[in-house]
């Protein structure tokens, strides 16, 4: 049996003014670390940790995955019933842990305030007194400011990306489309007055055809680049773009996102919902597909995973001219945001469309300029 040595205390020691006084400096500039990098939040908690050393900071938000270490500390509360921050019942005032201290470990929970979904803990050796609870609500509130200017920030990204999407779609339907459907015309009405010669009819046809063609791209690039996440996530954005190919069609569409909210930049959630609504539609024109499975995973490590399959006719038959254009244009945007592409068969049918991005990976320099390369080259 063991026995608490004589004076060992059963709470813990509080804060002293130094350390109280070092927070507070690391507090006040936790907002302007995180304007300046993205992973300002994981290096605030360890920098935390090291001026605490007798506590363990912890910060739950949204899925978000915040190192091995940090999802160390939580891996007890899984099948724990009444846990505050898992059942949402936390407050933003720091308050001890029941369940964790049934099973031996002292935890201060505190929800986030500024209406910012996430909650901090604070793992002790012994029951914290007043003094931790004041530094732990005052790390809640400065973490509540800067979950929220973050998600302003991000807010503000998708709005840009957005903008530059549209002043692109509005330069091809002033320039380019309005040509190619003049000249189509042209073309056609050329050959309604000839009539007579072969060969020139024949290559009459043919610029009919070829342009008719191209026109058709060209608006499909248009409605492609048109395209918004109108202020949703990408999740949303997905589901909608997943119901609508399922009013157009037959196919049965499998939808399976396991991707946190945050985990891309708002930029390359856009490029993935385009990339991704082009495969589709390449498999409703092209694969002669009964079903199509979209799925997007997140790795530990935080790298991520965009997958398209279907269940048709299979990459030989189906890469023909008509859908050349759709490739290269999911080529050219997995190389915009710097994106791993494979397109590979499914035995025994079938083609898959696979994205793979690493974390924090920095977009090329060129990011949407190369949809105008794709438009002149061709």
């Amino acid at each position: 049996m063991r026995t608490r040595l004589k004076g060992w205390p059963l709470w813990l020691g509080p804060v002293r003014p130094d350390q109280a006084r070092s927070v507070r400096r690391l507090l006040a500039r936790l907002p302007l670390d995180q304007a300046h990098a993205d992973g300002a939040l994981s290096g605030f908690l360890d920098r935390f940790d090291a001026l605490l050393p007798a506590g363990k900071l912890n910060l739950i938000l949204g899925g978000e995955d915040l190192g091995p270490a940090r999802r160390g500390l939580i891996e007890g509360c899984q099948d724990v019933a009444r846990c505050p921050w898992r059942d949402a019942s936390a407050t933003d005032t720091p308050q001890a842990c029941d369940p964790c201290r049934q099973r031996g470990v002292h935890r201060l929970v505190c929800a986030l305030p500024e209406g910012q979904k996430g909650v901090l803990l604070l793992d002790t050796p012994r029951r914290a007194g007043a003094s931790w609870r004041q530094v732990l609500e005052e790390a809640a509130q400065a973490v509540g400011v800067t979950v929220g200017l973050r998600s302003h920030h991000r807010e503000q990204q998708r709005k840009q990306a957005t903008s530059r999407h549209g002043a692109l779609a509005r330069e091809l339907h002033d320039s380019v489309a309005q040509q190619l459907g003049y000249l189509s015309f042209q073309a056609h009405g050329l050959h309604a007055q000839l009539g007579e010669p072969a060969q020139a009819s024949a290559s009459l046809q043919d610029l009919c055809a070829g342009l008719s063609q191209l026109q058709r791209q060209v608006r499909e690039l248009i409605t492609s680049a048109r395209l918004t996440m109108d202020g949703r996530s990408l999740r949303q954005a997905l589901a909608d773009s997943v119901a609508e190919f399922s009013r157009r069609c037959i196919i049965v569409f499998e939808l399976d996102n396991r991707l946190a909210d945050d985990a891309l930049s708002p930029e390359t959630e856009l490029q993935i919902l385009q990339i991704i609504r082009e495969a589709l539609a390449n498999a409703v024109r092209h694969s002669h597909a009964r079903h199509v499975r979209i799925e997007l995973r997140q790795t530990q490590e935080g790298d991520a995973s965009v997958s398209v399959e279907d269940d048709g006719i299979g990459l030989s038959q189906g890469c023909g001219e008509d859908n050349h254009f759709g490739l290269a244009i999911i080529r050219e945007r997995a190389a915009s945001i710097g994106a791993r592409l494979t397109l590979e068969a499914i035995r025994p049918h079938g083609v898959r469309v696979h994205l793979g991005l690493r974390r924090n990976q920095d977009l090329p320099q060129e990011r949407l300029d190369g949809l105008h390369d794709l438009i002149t080259d061709r």
